[in-house]
């Protein structure tokens, strides 16, 4: 049995003295770019920017109608109120209006492209492939990732949902895709 007084929850404190700086930020960023397919919300979009930060991936890309800093009040308001931490101000981001010529340069470069959807001929998670380089696409709350983006996909991942709702929330599917993913990743670049 454990000994329970062997741990010590981290304080607020603890964690921010542990932060690591801008360079060492920059020299372990990986390999990952995720692109908001029109994700409507501004709290879904701000934990989104959350989690890549946690997760220190190399970029987020907001595309269509995803709502980005700077484009208004309400969308800054909102995406602080969840992308909380400076995730806002330290992680590198672009607004792009349109996602598909953006994203097959990327492939063209040699980025592997993955869509996360529900689809004819999706892989489940589990069994996906996320080796880096790789584009995360994530789409539409509503109607999904476009078909012009599903046509650059190199592979289409499923979450399965065996209750039920049809799907989960965005933000939290990219939670599952992402840390899926980190084991690799990490190893790519000599950090796992």
């Amino acid at each position: 049995m454990t000994d329970l007084m062997a741990f010590r929850r981290h304080t607020t404190d603890d964690l921010r003295a542990a932060r690591p700086s801008a360079a060492a930020r920059d020299a372990t960023r990986l390999p990952v770019v995720v692109v908001l397919d029109n994700v409507r919300s501004a709290y879904n979009t701000g934990l989104i920017f959350r989690l890549c930060d946690c997760i220190n991936v190399t970029s987020l890309w907001l595309t269509g109608c995803t709502p980005y800093p700077g484009a208004n009040a309400h969308a800054d308001f909102h995406l602080r109120k969840t992308g909380v931490g400076g995730s806002l101000d330290v992680l590198p981001w672009r607004h792009v209006p349109e996602a598909a010529p953006a994203v097959a340069a990327l492939r063209a470069e040699g980025w592997r492209v993955i869509a996360v959807e529900q689809a004819t001929g999706s892989v489940p998670l589990a069994a996906a492939d996320l080796a880096p380089p790789v584009v995360l696409i994530f789409g539409h709350e509503r109607f999904g990732v476009d078909d012009a983006l599903l046509a650059l996909a190199d592979a289409v991942v499923e979450l399965p949902v065996r209750g039920v709702s049809n799907s989960l929330n965005v933000a939290l599917c990219a939670s599952a895709v992402l840390y899926a993913g980190l084991p690799a990743w990490e190893r790519s670049i000599g950090g796992g």
